[in-house]
């Protein structure tokens, strides 16, 4: 910590006070050195909880963890797409209230909250909408109804009656997998969210690279990589294969898709393989920047499977010098919840040790 042994006495006084940490038994790990023995603590994690939000825009979502990470409850609610700002950002307030009743624990105890949001550039304090930006209006599926035309930090702390941390949602979900998921080895990490939209995050060296403007990452708005066409042959071909007159096919109507190009259909495999080569050339362009130990496919096209993954592959290796390893997530649908609760986490360890000047 840099400060002195009284100076650190003073603080875990306080702490003690506070009940939020505790003497531990000294390590029994062999000869002990010379000097003042030392004097260990513990965090009373049972007393402290962190609740991460996923506020996305077909869902709302909460994690609830203790300070040694432990998810004590986990709640998901659907919402309206077409809900506004306001009602989306109450839903997920109840939603914590409704966790953390059903966990056993106390609202008092919450410690620190932190929301992943949809199309959200968060880089320290600075919070902005992607549709704000000068080439982000045609962005449309990255953003959610009214949050480009309000204040998404107050707008959240006020209902939550607390300072919250605001994140991207794809940025929570990279981090979530280097937690908990499929990427706990690594420390450098690209992770592409294939869904309806085309998102990324970088993490290196165990952290979020937000660049200067909360925008690193952002290959998915690049046109050049054809992700919206991609994407309209895939529901057209899966809405023609269902019968459907749908504006939109389903997520049943897509997977049935993923199965019939498993299986050789020649016209699904033509149209996956179309996804596959936009999302590999996204994923080619950040792993040339980076060169990181691993890349994660997450979001909700990755429940394809091999149809997605073995056509990624190909691409993947025919556009990157040195293609490293590729694993699918293992958090699915709750990667943005669990991503924000481990924000809020580390943000609340860091508030513990922080000593006042």
């Amino acid at each position: 910590m840099g400060v002195s042994r009284p100076t650190a006495e003073e603080l875990l006084t306080v702490l003690l006070q506070q009940g939020l940490i505790r003497e531990a038994p000294a390590r029994q790990d062999g000869e002990r050195p010379g000097g003042r023995p030392a004097r260990r603590y513990e965090l009373v994690a049972e007393r402290s909880v962190v609740a991460g939000v996923d506020i996305g825009a077909h869902k709302v979502a909460v994690a609830l963890c203790d300070l040694n990470g432990t998810v004590l409850a986990m709640r998901r609610r659907s919402v309206d797409p077409e809900l506004g700002a306001a009602d989306r950002i109450e839903a997920a307030a109840r939603l914590v209230q409704e966790a953390v009743r059903g966990s056993g624990t106390d609202q008092d105890h919450i410690r620190a909250v932190a929301c992943g949001i949809t199309g959200v550039l968060a880089n320290g304090s600075t919070v902005s909408d992607v549709r704000n930006l000068p080439a982000g209006r045609d962005l449309d599926v990255y953003s959610l109804p009214g949050f480009d035309g309000i204040d998404v930090v107050a707008q959240v702390t006020d209902r939550f009656k607390r300072d919250v941390l605001i994140a991207n949602d794809i940025q929570a979900a990279a981090l979530a997998e280097q937690w908990k998921g499929a990427a706990t080895r690594a420390r450098d990490l690209v992770y592409m969210h294939a869904g309806r939209r085309l998102g990324a995050a970088i993490l290196i060296n165990g952290q979020i690279h937000n660049g200067r403007r909360g925008l690193a990452a952002s290959v998915g708005s690049m046109k050049l990589l054809g992700w919206p066409e991609a994407m309209t042959a895939l529901d057209r071909a899966a809405l023609e294969r269902a019968g459907s007159t749908a504006a939109q096919a389903t997520g049943d109507d897509v997977q049935a898709l993923f199965r019939a190009a498993g299986s050789g259909d020649p016209t699904a495999v033509q149209v996956v393989d179309g996804v596959a080569q936009a999302l590999a050339v996204g994923a080619s362009t950040l792993v040339h920047a980076v060169d990181p130990d691993l890349v994660v496919i997450g979001g909700g096209l990755s429940r394809a499977g091999d149809a997605l993954t073995l056509p990624f592959e190909w691409h993947f290796a025919a556009t990157s010098l040195n293609s490293p390893e590729v694993r699918v997530s293992l958090l699915g649908d709750e990667s943005v919840a669990l991503g924000a609760a481990r924000l809020a986490l580390d943000a609340y360890k860091e508030l513990l040790v922080t000593v006042q000047a």
